[in-house]
């Protein structure tokens, strides 16, 4: 997924340098919104488990240089998100112990990332290979992984809404009311 933006960026600067500069007013905006888009929404899901789990926040202070590394990967994709609590290896920096009202937000987040970002970005590159006349291997590269991005999301999606249980949570959600934070 690293790599298909890597090459979008390049497909912009090689577009910057042919005749067709007038795409430029569509593609900087689009992949502008989208990554202020990812940024909001990411540092928002983190906000929100730092502030109400307990044993997220303790695992946070432990590894903040890991999550930094992850909100800047997912200015390119949210789904980096669910790294955090892959379990990989056994291994206590992969093992964050999210809840399930985050998990499900990680998804709808990536849901409507694909929607605003990834969808229109196939179809300004399918625009612009159509329209050339003669054949240029960086907008067929970056249409190709681009099509293998939004391939794999979709039958991701698939898994998560199949397969994937998300019916038991992970982490007791420390959710509170009025009444029980006066009683406290």
């Amino acid at each position: 997924m690293i790599y298909d933006w890597v090459f979008y960026i390049i497909f912009t600067i090689w577009i910057s340098t042919t005749d067709m500069q007038s795409i430029l007013v569509i593609i900087i905006p689009l992949m502008s919104v989208m990554i202020f888009f990812n940024f909001i929404l990411t540092v928002t899901i983190l906000r929100r488990e730092i502030n109400n789990n307990e044993q997220f926040r303790a695992w946070f202070q432990e590894h903040n240089v890991f999550i930094i590394f992850l909100v800047l990967c997912s200015l390119v994709n949210l789904n980096v998100l669910h790294v955090l609590n892959c379990k990989f290896n056994y291994m206590d920096i992969f093992d964050a112990k999210l809840s399930f009202t985050v998990e499900k937000k990680i998804i709808h987040a990536s849901v409507i990332s694909l929607v605003l970002g990834d969808i229109p970005r196939l179809f300004l590159l399918l625009n612009c290979v159509l329209t050339l006349t003669e054949f240029y291997a960086i907008p067929v590269t970056s249409l190709f992984l681009t099509l293998l991005v939004l391939f794999f999301r979709f039958f991701y999606r698939l898994y998560e809404s199949m397969i994937r249980d998300y019916e038991n949570s992970t982490v007791q959600e420390l959710i509170v009311n009025k009444k029980q934070f006066l009683e406290a």
